[in-house]
């Protein structure tokens, strides 16, 4: 959903994973954007906020929360990525999420793309998310983004 508050604009979704097995599950949520907004990150490169930020990161506290557990879980993701209005701030952020069931077969990908922008006036005027694939499959073996490695 979209949202605006104390300068900033964007969106809170909520991403929920059904893993059948949490011991060992993998997750890899990868971003891309042209504005990077963490040390680490480069422009229009696909890195894995999760390995980058994890600990300091609200978004991934479910993940964390739920590292010591075993057996079926439900694990909920809240992210809220935006940027500051102001004359001319746009970016383009897509998103590849990848969680890998403990069982080492079962995995899920989740993709999507936000586009924010402003005036010259810093008025909003680009504001969008949307889902642009999602996947699963049982083969251990889930897709990632052209050029990237996950380990």
């Amino acid at each position: 959903m979209p949202y605006r508050e104390d300068g900033q604009f964007g969106h809170r979704f909520t991403l929920r994973l059904a893993l059948e097995e949490r011991d060992n599950a993998r997750l890899n949520w990868i971003e891309r954007t042209d504005r990077p907004y963490v040390e680490g990150m480069e422009p229009d490169t696909w890195t894995d906020l999760f390995q980058l930020v994890h600990g300091q990161s609200r978004v991934f506290n479910g993940w964390n929360e739920s590292q010591d557990d075993s057996g079926a879980t439900l694990v909920t993701f809240v992210d809220p990525p935006s940027i500051r209005e102001e004359p001319y701030a746009r970016r383009t952020l897509q998103f590849w999420i990848v969680a890998l069931d403990g069982n080492g077969e079962d995995w899920a990908v989740w993709q999507g793309i936000q586009q924010l922008a402003c005036s010259d006036t810093g008025a909003i005027v680009t504001q969008t998310l949307e889902q642009t694939g999602r996947d699963h499959g049982d083969d251990g073996e889930p897709p990632y983004p052209e050029g990237f490695s996950p380990y």
